[in-house]
Protein backbone atom coordinates (compact mmCIF):
# COMPACT_ATOMS: atom_id res chain seq x y z
CA UNK A 1 0.00 0.00 0.00
CA UNK A 2 2.42 2.70 1.15
CA UNK A 3 5.18 1.71 -2.31
CA UNK A 4 2.11 2.80 -4.42
CA UNK A 5 1.55 6.17 -2.24
CA UNK A 6 4.80 6.86 -3.18
CA UNK A 7 5.04 5.96 -6.74
CA UNK A 8 1.92 8.17 -7.04
CA UNK A 9 3.45 10.92 -5.13
CA UNK A 10 6.53 11.03 -7.50
CA UNK A 11 4.51 11.38 -10.29
CA UNK A 12 2.44 14.20 -8.85
CA UNK A 13 5.61 15.68 -8.58
CA UNK A 14 6.27 15.50 -12.45
CA UNK A 15 8.95 12.81 -11.85
CA UNK A 16 10.09 9.44 -10.79
CA UNK A 17 12.62 11.41 -9.06
CA UNK A 18 15.83 11.07 -10.30
CA UNK A 19 18.62 12.94 -11.80
CA UNK A 20 19.22 13.57 -15.37
CA UNK A 21 21.95 14.57 -17.65
CA UNK A 22 21.35 15.56 -21.84
CA UNK A 23 23.31 14.56 -24.64
CA UNK A 24 21.80 16.69 -26.75
CA UNK A 25 18.41 19.46 -26.78
CA UNK A 26 16.15 15.79 -28.02
CA UNK A 27 17.43 12.86 -25.81
CA UNK A 28 17.33 12.26 -22.08
CA UNK A 29 19.77 9.91 -20.38
CA UNK A 30 18.41 8.87 -16.96
CA UNK A 31 21.40 7.83 -14.70
CA UNK A 32 21.50 5.56 -11.62
CA UNK A 33 18.45 6.99 -9.13
CA UNK A 34 19.82 8.48 -5.47
CA UNK A 35 18.13 7.22 -2.75
CA UNK A 36 14.86 9.98 -2.41
CA UNK A 37 13.24 10.89 0.64
CA UNK A 38 9.55 11.37 0.62
CA UNK A 39 7.06 12.27 3.25
CA UNK A 40 5.62 9.36 4.87
CA UNK A 41 1.79 8.95 5.08
CA UNK A 42 1.06 10.28 8.12
CA UNK A 43 3.24 13.43 7.63
CA UNK A 44 1.39 14.09 4.46
CA UNK A 45 -2.30 13.65 6.45
CA UNK A 46 -1.03 16.22 9.18
CA UNK A 47 -2.88 18.67 10.40
CA UNK A 48 -5.41 19.23 6.67
CA UNK A 49 -8.45 21.37 8.17
CA UNK A 50 -11.38 21.99 5.74
CA UNK A 51 -10.39 25.49 5.82
CA UNK A 52 -6.77 24.44 4.71
CA UNK A 53 -8.33 22.52 2.02
CA UNK A 54 -10.47 25.73 0.71
CA UNK A 55 -7.77 27.95 0.75
CA UNK A 56 -5.60 25.07 -1.50
CA UNK A 57 -9.57 24.73 -3.87
CA UNK A 58 -9.29 28.31 -4.08
CA UNK A 59 -5.56 28.52 -5.52
CA UNK A 60 -5.90 25.60 -7.67
CA UNK A 61 -8.94 27.39 -9.72
CA UNK A 62 -6.13 30.17 -10.42
CA UNK A 63 -3.46 27.58 -11.66
CA UNK A 64 -4.47 28.47 -15.41
CA UNK A 65 -3.58 31.98 -14.55
CA UNK A 66 0.12 30.87 -14.29
CA UNK A 67 -0.19 29.63 -17.54
CA UNK A 68 0.26 26.09 -15.92
CA UNK A 69 -2.32 23.08 -17.13
CA UNK A 70 -5.96 23.23 -15.40
CA UNK A 71 -6.11 22.29 -11.87
CA UNK A 72 -9.86 22.48 -12.01
CA UNK A 73 -11.40 19.09 -11.90
CA UNK A 74 -8.70 17.95 -8.76
CA UNK A 75 -10.17 21.51 -7.33
CA UNK A 76 -13.60 20.41 -7.58
CA UNK A 77 -12.98 16.82 -6.49
CA UNK A 78 -11.56 18.59 -2.96
CA UNK A 79 -15.03 19.82 -2.31
CA UNK A 80 -16.64 16.32 -2.10
CA UNK A 81 -17.72 16.46 1.49
CA UNK A 82 -18.53 12.80 0.53
CA UNK A 83 -14.76 11.65 0.99
CA UNK A 84 -13.34 10.05 3.99
CA UNK A 85 -11.09 13.05 5.63
CA UNK A 86 -8.12 10.80 5.17
CA UNK A 87 -8.76 10.57 1.78
CA UNK A 88 -9.24 14.33 0.79
CA UNK A 89 -6.11 15.03 2.79
CA UNK A 90 -4.32 12.76 0.23
CA UNK A 91 -5.76 14.21 -2.66
CA UNK A 92 -4.96 17.93 -0.81
CA UNK A 93 -1.16 16.90 -0.50
CA UNK A 94 -0.65 15.63 -3.99
CA UNK A 95 -2.40 18.33 -5.31
CA UNK A 96 -0.28 21.14 -3.68
CA UNK A 97 3.09 19.73 -4.07
CA UNK A 98 2.08 19.01 -7.72
CA UNK A 99 1.30 22.73 -7.93
CA UNK A 100 3.70 23.81 -6.00
CA UNK A 101 6.56 22.18 -7.95
CA UNK A 102 5.23 23.64 -11.22
CA UNK A 103 4.75 27.20 -9.59
CA UNK A 104 8.63 27.63 -8.10
CA UNK A 105 10.75 25.06 -10.79
CA UNK A 106 8.70 25.02 -14.21
CA UNK A 107 7.49 22.38 -16.06
CA UNK A 108 10.39 21.40 -18.16
CA UNK A 109 14.21 21.14 -17.58
CA UNK A 110 15.75 24.43 -19.59
CA UNK A 111 18.56 23.01 -20.42
CA UNK A 112 17.03 19.59 -21.92
CA UNK A 113 13.64 21.35 -22.41
CA UNK A 114 12.47 17.68 -21.25
CA UNK A 115 9.90 17.52 -18.28
CA UNK A 116 11.99 18.45 -14.78
CA UNK A 117 12.98 15.89 -13.08
CA UNK A 118 13.21 16.70 -9.07
CA UNK A 119 15.98 16.87 -6.64
CA UNK A 120 15.92 15.84 -2.91
CA UNK A 121 16.54 19.84 -2.14
CA UNK A 122 14.10 20.63 -4.41
CA UNK A 123 11.72 18.03 -2.74
CA UNK A 124 12.51 19.46 1.05
CA UNK A 125 11.67 22.63 -0.44
CA UNK A 126 8.57 22.06 -1.21
CA UNK A 127 7.52 20.25 1.55
CA UNK A 128 8.71 22.87 3.83
CA UNK A 129 6.45 25.20 2.24
CA UNK A 130 3.75 22.72 2.61
CA UNK A 131 4.70 22.03 6.29
CA UNK A 132 4.75 25.88 7.27
CA UNK A 133 1.20 26.65 4.88
CA UNK A 134 -0.63 24.16 7.34
CA UNK A 135 1.24 25.33 10.49
CA UNK A 136 0.36 28.84 9.92
CA UNK A 137 -3.36 28.21 7.89
CA UNK A 138 -2.14 30.13 4.94
CA UNK A 139 -1.85 27.26 2.37
CA UNK A 140 -2.54 29.64 -0.49
CA UNK A 141 -0.66 32.55 0.30
CA UNK A 142 3.01 29.57 0.70
CA UNK A 143 1.98 29.15 -2.66
CA UNK A 144 1.81 32.79 -4.16
CA UNK A 145 5.36 32.98 -2.03
CA UNK A 146 6.93 30.77 -5.07
CA UNK A 147 5.67 32.88 -8.00
CA UNK A 148 8.75 34.37 -10.06
CA UNK A 149 9.60 37.54 -7.69
CA UNK A 150 10.33 39.79 -11.23
CA UNK A 151 8.33 42.86 -11.36
CA UNK A 152 6.40 42.14 -14.84
CA UNK A 153 5.06 38.67 -13.70
CA UNK A 154 2.10 40.39 -12.24
CA UNK A 155 1.26 42.25 -15.59
CA UNK A 156 2.00 38.80 -17.23
CA UNK A 157 -0.23 36.78 -15.13
CA UNK A 158 -3.07 39.42 -15.52
CA UNK A 159 -2.83 39.26 -19.44
CA UNK A 160 -2.98 35.65 -19.29
CA UNK A 161 -6.83 35.77 -17.40
CA UNK A 162 -7.47 38.54 -19.98
CA UNK A 163 -7.11 36.02 -23.02
CA UNK A 164 -8.08 33.21 -20.82
CA UNK A 165 -11.82 35.43 -20.73
CA UNK A 166 -11.54 37.08 -23.39
CA UNK A 167 -9.88 34.92 -26.61
CA UNK A 168 -9.23 37.19 -29.21
CA UNK A 169 -9.97 36.65 -32.37
CA UNK A 170 -7.99 38.26 -35.46
CA UNK A 171 -8.01 37.55 -38.92
CA UNK A 172 -4.80 37.27 -40.53
CA UNK A 173 -2.59 39.60 -43.59
CA UNK A 174 -2.20 37.71 -47.23
CA UNK A 175 1.39 37.24 -48.06
CA UNK A 176 2.87 39.53 -50.52
CA UNK A 177 5.35 42.33 -51.08
CA UNK A 178 5.98 45.27 -48.59
CA UNK A 179 2.90 47.43 -48.42
CA UNK A 180 3.66 51.13 -47.89
CA UNK A 181 2.38 54.78 -48.41
CA UNK A 182 0.13 55.22 -51.05
CA UNK A 183 -0.59 51.69 -51.64
CA UNK A 184 -4.17 50.27 -52.33
CA UNK A 185 -5.91 46.99 -52.34
CA UNK A 186 -7.21 43.76 -50.18
CA UNK A 187 -4.32 43.63 -48.12
CA UNK A 188 -4.01 47.29 -47.57
CA UNK A 189 -7.71 46.77 -46.17
CA UNK A 190 -6.81 43.49 -44.18
CA UNK A 191 -3.65 45.12 -42.68
CA UNK A 192 -6.06 47.91 -41.21
CA UNK A 193 -8.43 45.32 -39.57
CA UNK A 194 -6.23 43.88 -38.10
CA UNK A 195 -4.32 47.14 -36.54
CA UNK A 196 -7.71 47.91 -35.21
CA UNK A 197 -7.45 44.56 -33.58
CA UNK A 198 -4.39 45.66 -31.46
CA UNK A 199 -6.44 48.65 -30.70
CA UNK A 200 -3.31 50.66 -32.90
CA UNK A 201 -6.10 51.68 -35.93
CA UNK A 202 -9.54 53.68 -34.29
CA UNK A 203 -10.14 56.08 -37.04
CA UNK A 204 -13.12 54.87 -39.59
CA UNK A 205 -12.02 54.45 -42.47
CA UNK A 206 -13.66 53.83 -46.33
CA UNK A 207 -13.38 50.62 -48.39
CA UNK A 208 -10.57 50.58 -50.58
CA UNK A 209 -9.25 53.67 -49.19
CA UNK A 210 -5.12 53.94 -49.80
CA UNK A 211 -2.45 53.67 -47.29
CA UNK A 212 -2.21 57.02 -45.74
CA UNK A 213 -0.64 58.67 -42.86
CA UNK A 214 -2.67 57.42 -40.09
CA UNK A 215 -2.27 53.87 -41.01
CA UNK A 216 1.48 54.74 -41.66
CA UNK A 217 1.38 56.10 -37.73
CA UNK A 218 -0.36 53.04 -36.96
CA UNK A 219 2.18 50.21 -38.39
CA UNK A 220 5.46 52.78 -36.99
CA UNK A 221 3.64 52.04 -33.48
CA UNK A 222 3.27 48.15 -33.28
CA UNK A 223 6.98 48.12 -34.64
CA UNK A 224 7.68 50.00 -31.81
CA UNK A 225 5.83 47.93 -29.73
CA UNK A 226 7.23 44.57 -31.21
CA UNK A 227 11.07 45.95 -31.35
CA UNK A 228 11.13 46.34 -34.95
CA UNK A 229 12.31 49.20 -36.53
CA UNK A 230 9.30 51.77 -37.25
CA UNK A 231 9.65 52.25 -40.76
CA UNK A 232 6.11 52.73 -41.27
CA UNK A 233 6.26 50.01 -43.77
CA UNK A 234 4.36 46.51 -43.36
CA UNK A 235 7.62 44.49 -44.56
CA UNK A 236 8.59 40.35 -43.88
CA UNK A 237 9.23 40.94 -40.69
CA UNK A 238 6.35 42.90 -39.49
CA UNK A 239 3.93 40.90 -41.31
CA UNK A 240 5.23 38.11 -39.91
CA UNK A 241 4.31 39.69 -36.32
CA UNK A 242 1.37 40.32 -37.48
CA UNK A 243 0.30 37.53 -38.50
CA UNK A 244 1.02 35.07 -35.84
CA UNK A 245 -2.15 33.84 -34.37
CA UNK A 246 -3.61 34.54 -30.50
CA UNK A 247 -3.25 30.64 -29.65
CA UNK A 248 0.50 31.26 -30.38
CA UNK A 249 0.46 34.40 -28.72
CA UNK A 250 -0.93 32.82 -25.30
CA UNK A 251 1.62 30.01 -25.61
CA UNK A 252 4.12 32.31 -26.05
CA UNK A 253 2.94 34.01 -23.21
CA UNK A 254 2.38 30.70 -21.07
CA UNK A 255 6.27 30.19 -22.54
CA UNK A 256 7.51 33.39 -21.16
CA UNK A 257 5.94 32.74 -17.85
CA UNK A 258 7.35 29.50 -17.53
CA UNK A 259 10.96 30.84 -18.24
CA UNK A 260 10.61 33.61 -15.47
CA UNK A 261 10.14 30.25 -13.12
CA UNK A 262 13.60 28.83 -14.65
CA UNK A 263 15.30 31.89 -13.93
CA UNK A 264 14.14 34.37 -11.06
CA UNK A 265 14.88 32.83 -7.97
CA UNK A 266 18.68 33.14 -5.70
CA UNK A 267 19.10 36.12 -7.96
CA UNK A 268 21.16 37.87 -5.75
CA UNK A 269 20.41 41.06 -3.27
CA UNK A 270 22.35 43.18 -6.17
CA UNK A 271 21.66 41.90 -9.25
CA UNK A 272 21.38 42.71 -13.08
CA UNK A 273 18.85 41.51 -15.79
CA UNK A 274 19.32 41.81 -19.34
CA UNK A 275 16.51 40.78 -21.66
CA UNK A 276 18.04 40.69 -25.59
CA UNK A 277 15.31 40.53 -26.76
CA UNK A 278 13.86 43.57 -25.19
CA UNK A 279 17.39 45.08 -25.59
CA UNK A 280 16.80 46.72 -21.87
CA UNK A 281 19.13 46.26 -18.93
CA UNK A 282 17.57 46.77 -15.49
CA UNK A 283 19.83 47.05 -12.16
CA UNK A 284 18.15 45.66 -8.89
CA UNK A 285 19.25 45.98 -5.34
CA UNK A 286 16.70 44.52 -1.97
CA UNK A 287 13.71 43.78 -4.93
CA UNK A 288 13.45 47.53 -5.88
CA UNK A 289 14.72 48.69 -9.85
CA UNK A 290 17.40 50.79 -8.97
CA UNK A 291 18.61 51.72 -12.84
CA UNK A 292 17.67 51.13 -16.46
CA UNK A 293 19.80 51.44 -19.45
CA UNK A 294 19.19 50.83 -22.93
CA UNK A 295 21.33 48.16 -24.58
CA UNK A 296 22.95 46.49 -28.28
CA UNK A 297 23.24 42.63 -28.43
CA UNK A 298 24.17 40.65 -30.45
CA UNK A 299 23.57 40.23 -34.61
CA UNK A 300 22.33 36.94 -35.59
CA UNK A 301 25.25 35.53 -36.75
CA UNK A 302 26.74 36.32 -33.21
CA UNK A 303 23.80 36.16 -31.27
CA UNK A 304 23.95 36.89 -27.63
CA UNK A 305 23.58 33.60 -25.21
CA UNK A 306 21.27 33.58 -22.20
CA UNK A 307 23.29 32.83 -19.00
CA UNK A 308 23.80 33.50 -15.61
CA UNK A 309 27.31 34.56 -14.05
CA UNK A 310 29.13 36.79 -10.85
CA UNK A 311 30.43 40.33 -11.93
CA UNK A 312 33.92 39.98 -10.50
CA UNK A 313 35.13 43.72 -11.61
CA UNK A 314 35.33 45.99 -14.02
CA UNK A 315 37.97 48.01 -16.22
CA UNK A 316 38.07 51.52 -16.68
CA UNK A 317 40.01 52.39 -19.87
CA UNK A 318 40.51 48.55 -21.29
CA UNK A 319 42.32 47.18 -23.81
CA UNK A 320 40.76 45.77 -26.85
CA UNK A 321 41.45 42.08 -28.03
CA UNK A 322 40.17 41.88 -31.37
CA UNK A 323 38.55 38.49 -32.14
CA UNK A 324 40.40 36.36 -34.99
CA UNK A 325 37.72 37.58 -37.28
CA UNK A 326 38.00 41.07 -36.84
CA UNK A 327 41.48 40.58 -36.33
CA UNK A 328 41.62 38.80 -39.59
CA UNK A 329 40.44 41.91 -41.28
CA UNK A 330 42.86 44.37 -39.67
CA UNK A 331 45.69 42.53 -40.35
CA UNK A 332 44.60 42.78 -43.90
CA UNK A 333 44.47 46.45 -43.70
CA UNK A 334 47.65 46.65 -42.00
CA UNK A 335 49.77 44.97 -44.43
CA UNK A 336 48.50 47.37 -47.04
CA UNK A 337 49.68 50.61 -44.89
CA UNK A 338 51.48 49.18 -41.44
CA UNK A 339 51.32 52.72 -39.62
CA UNK A 340 47.52 51.92 -39.24
CA UNK A 341 48.88 50.15 -35.76
CA UNK A 342 50.21 53.50 -34.50
CA UNK A 343 47.60 55.57 -35.63
CA UNK A 344 44.81 53.22 -34.20
CA UNK A 345 46.39 52.78 -31.15
CA UNK A 346 47.06 48.89 -32.04
CA UNK A 347 49.42 46.73 -30.42
CA UNK A 348 50.63 43.79 -32.59
CA UNK A 349 51.78 40.53 -30.61
CA UNK A 350 53.07 37.09 -31.29
CA UNK A 351 52.30 33.80 -29.97
CA UNK A 352 54.68 33.98 -27.12
CA UNK A 353 53.06 37.51 -26.15
CA UNK A 354 56.00 39.48 -27.08
CA UNK A 355 55.08 42.65 -29.05
CA UNK A 356 56.11 42.80 -32.67
CA UNK A 357 56.33 46.14 -34.66
CA UNK A 358 54.29 46.13 -37.83
CA UNK A 359 57.15 46.44 -39.81
CA UNK A 360 58.35 42.86 -38.33
CA UNK A 361 55.55 40.81 -39.33
CA UNK A 362 56.36 37.53 -41.18
CA UNK A 363 53.55 37.89 -43.82
CA UNK A 364 54.76 34.69 -44.98
CA UNK A 365 53.11 32.40 -42.61
CA UNK A 366 49.63 34.15 -44.00
CA UNK A 367 47.14 31.70 -44.69
CA UNK A 368 48.94 29.13 -41.72
CA UNK A 369 48.56 28.81 -38.37
CA UNK A 370 48.74 32.60 -37.92
CA UNK A 371 50.91 33.44 -34.97
CA UNK A 372 49.63 36.71 -34.00
CA UNK A 373 47.45 38.55 -32.19
CA UNK A 374 45.94 41.95 -32.31
CA UNK A 375 45.01 44.34 -29.36
CA UNK A 376 43.91 48.42 -28.71
CA UNK A 377 44.69 50.41 -26.83
CA UNK A 378 41.90 53.13 -24.72
CA UNK A 379 41.03 55.54 -26.57
CA UNK A 380 38.73 57.20 -28.59
CA UNK A 381 38.75 54.70 -31.21
CA UNK A 382 38.52 51.03 -29.03
CA UNK A 383 35.35 50.03 -29.25
CA UNK A 384 35.18 48.83 -25.79
CA UNK A 385 34.86 52.59 -24.99
CA UNK A 386 35.52 53.88 -21.87
CA UNK A 387 34.36 50.85 -19.42
CA UNK A 388 33.95 46.90 -19.12
CA UNK A 389 32.17 44.75 -16.89
CA UNK A 390 33.76 41.53 -16.13
CA UNK A 391 32.03 37.99 -15.37
CA UNK A 392 34.02 35.57 -16.63
CA UNK A 393 31.81 32.92 -18.38
CA UNK A 394 32.57 29.94 -21.23
CA UNK A 395 30.72 33.06 -23.93
CA UNK A 396 33.59 35.59 -23.59
CA UNK A 397 30.65 37.61 -23.39
CA UNK A 398 30.97 41.19 -21.31
CA UNK A 399 28.79 44.45 -20.88
CA UNK A 400 31.09 47.51 -21.87
CA UNK A 401 30.54 50.82 -23.41
CA UNK A 402 30.46 51.69 -27.15
CA UNK A 403 32.10 54.44 -29.70
CA UNK A 404 28.94 54.02 -31.83
CA UNK A 405 26.76 55.82 -28.56
CA UNK A 406 24.06 57.43 -31.52
CA UNK A 407 22.65 53.80 -32.15
CA UNK A 408 20.90 53.77 -28.83
CA UNK A 409 18.44 55.85 -30.77
CA UNK A 410 17.48 53.43 -32.98
CA UNK A 411 14.52 50.66 -31.74
CA UNK A 412 16.17 47.67 -32.99
CA UNK A 413 19.27 47.57 -31.86
CA UNK A 414 21.34 43.84 -32.65
CA UNK A 415 24.74 45.13 -33.70
CA UNK A 416 27.48 43.76 -31.66
CA UNK A 417 29.85 41.10 -31.81
CA UNK A 418 27.88 39.20 -29.53
CA UNK A 419 28.61 41.24 -26.24
CA UNK A 420 25.92 43.93 -24.72
CA UNK A 421 27.00 47.43 -25.38
CA UNK A 422 25.45 49.38 -22.60
CA UNK A 423 24.27 52.82 -22.83
CA UNK A 424 25.63 55.45 -20.20
CA UNK A 425 27.60 52.80 -18.52
CA UNK A 426 29.49 55.13 -16.26
CA UNK A 427 26.15 55.59 -13.87
CA UNK A 428 25.92 51.99 -14.73
CA UNK A 429 29.55 51.55 -12.55
CA UNK A 430 28.70 54.44 -9.96
CA UNK A 431 25.84 52.44 -9.00
CA UNK A 432 27.96 48.92 -9.06
CA UNK A 433 30.50 50.74 -7.38
CA UNK A 434 28.58 52.29 -4.95
CA UNK A 435 29.18 50.55 -1.18
CA UNK A 436 32.81 50.27 -2.35
CA UNK A 437 35.10 53.28 -0.57
CA UNK A 438 37.23 55.34 -2.34
CA UNK A 439 34.76 54.68 -5.77
CA UNK A 440 32.60 57.87 -6.53
CA UNK A 441 31.62 59.16 -9.58
CA UNK A 442 33.99 61.65 -9.02
CA UNK A 443 36.87 58.82 -8.63
CA UNK A 444 35.42 57.15 -11.94
CA UNK A 445 35.48 60.40 -14.15
CA UNK A 446 38.96 61.16 -12.90
CA UNK A 447 40.53 57.90 -14.16
CA UNK A 448 38.53 57.77 -17.50
CA UNK A 449 40.03 61.43 -17.87
CA UNK A 450 42.98 59.70 -18.51
CA UNK A 451 43.87 56.45 -20.76
CA UNK A 452 45.72 54.61 -18.24
CA UNK A 453 43.86 51.01 -17.99
CA UNK A 454 42.34 50.39 -14.26
CA UNK A 455 41.24 47.41 -12.46
CA UNK A 456 38.31 47.35 -9.76
CA UNK A 457 37.64 44.49 -8.20
CA UNK A 458 34.35 44.25 -6.02
CA UNK A 459 34.06 43.72 -2.53
CA UNK A 460 31.03 41.72 -3.24
CA UNK A 461 30.27 39.94 -6.78
CA UNK A 462 27.34 41.05 -8.34
CA UNK A 463 25.35 38.01 -10.35
CA UNK A 464 24.67 39.05 -14.10
CA UNK A 465 21.63 37.10 -15.67
CA UNK A 466 21.02 37.25 -19.43
CA UNK A 467 17.42 36.65 -20.49
CA UNK A 468 15.60 36.52 -23.65
CA UNK A 469 12.29 37.25 -23.17
CA UNK A 470 9.82 38.09 -25.39
CA UNK A 471 6.94 38.71 -23.54
CA UNK A 472 7.82 41.60 -21.36
CA UNK A 473 5.51 44.07 -18.94
CA UNK A 474 5.45 47.30 -17.74
CA UNK A 475 4.77 49.11 -14.79
CA UNK A 476 1.90 50.70 -16.60
CA UNK A 477 0.90 47.12 -16.93
CA UNK A 478 0.95 47.01 -20.47
CA UNK A 479 2.06 43.65 -22.11
CA UNK A 480 3.99 43.51 -25.33
CA UNK A 481 5.03 40.67 -27.37
CA UNK A 482 8.58 41.47 -28.74
CA UNK A 483 9.50 40.65 -32.22
CA UNK A 484 11.09 36.90 -31.98
CA UNK A 485 14.85 37.97 -32.63
CA UNK A 486 16.84 35.41 -32.92
CA UNK A 487 14.30 32.64 -33.51
CA UNK A 488 14.57 31.21 -30.44
CA UNK A 489 10.47 31.14 -29.57
CA UNK A 490 8.99 28.10 -31.57
CA UNK A 491 11.51 25.47 -30.24
CA UNK A 492 10.86 26.52 -26.43
CA UNK A 493 7.44 26.99 -27.05
CA UNK A 494 6.77 23.62 -28.59
CA UNK A 495 8.98 21.70 -25.85
CA UNK A 496 6.44 23.95 -23.09
CA UNK A 497 3.44 22.88 -25.15
CA UNK A 498 4.25 18.43 -25.10
CA UNK A 499 4.83 19.63 -20.98
CA UNK A 500 1.59 21.40 -20.61
CA UNK A 501 -0.40 18.14 -22.17
CA UNK A 502 1.79 15.86 -20.01
CA UNK A 503 0.19 15.85 -17.29
CA UNK A 504 -3.02 14.15 -18.53
CA UNK A 505 -0.67 11.00 -18.99
CA UNK A 506 0.37 10.77 -15.67
CA UNK A 507 -2.80 10.63 -14.00
CA UNK A 508 -3.32 14.20 -12.34
CA UNK A 509 -6.45 15.10 -14.21
CA UNK A 510 -9.90 14.45 -13.89
CA UNK A 511 -12.23 13.07 -11.44
CA UNK A 512 -11.88 9.29 -12.92
CA UNK A 513 -8.12 9.47 -12.64
CA UNK A 514 -7.93 10.89 -9.37
CA UNK A 515 -10.20 8.38 -7.87
CA UNK A 516 -8.67 5.73 -9.34
CA UNK A 517 -5.21 6.10 -7.83
CA UNK A 518 -6.82 7.09 -4.08
CA UNK A 519 -8.46 3.87 -4.37
CA UNK A 520 -5.31 1.95 -5.15
CA UNK A 521 -3.80 3.98 -2.12
CA UNK A 522 -6.36 3.43 0.49
CA UNK A 523 -7.78 -0.12 -1.13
Amino acid sequence: MRHWFLIVLSMVLGTFLSPVQADDAHSLAISEPAPIQIPTLSQINHDWSDADINDLVAALYDAQSHGLPSLDDIAFSLTDETLSPDMRSEMAAQAYLRFAGWLRYGLLDQETLQLRMSSQEEINVLWDHLRQGLVSHSVRQSLENLVPPVRDYASLRVEMMRLLAYQPIWSGIDEGPTLRHGDAGERVEQLRIRLAAEGLYVSEWDEDSPFELRLETAVRRFQGRVKLDPSGRMDADTLAQLNLSPLHRMNQLRTNMEQRRWRSHNLGRRHIWVNLANFSLEAWEDGVLAREHQVMVGRDYSSTPEFSEEMRYLVLNPWWGLPSGLATTQFQAIRRNPDLVRREGFRVFDSYGNSVSAYDIDWSQWGRVWPYRMSQAPGPTNPMGEVKFIFPNIHNVYLHDTTHRDEFGRTRRDMSAGCVRVQDPLSLAQWILEDQDGWGRDQIDEVVAGNSPTVIWLDERMPVHIAYWTVVGGEDGEVRYLNDLYGRDNRVIEAFMRAFESPQRLGGRGNGSNMVMLDSILD
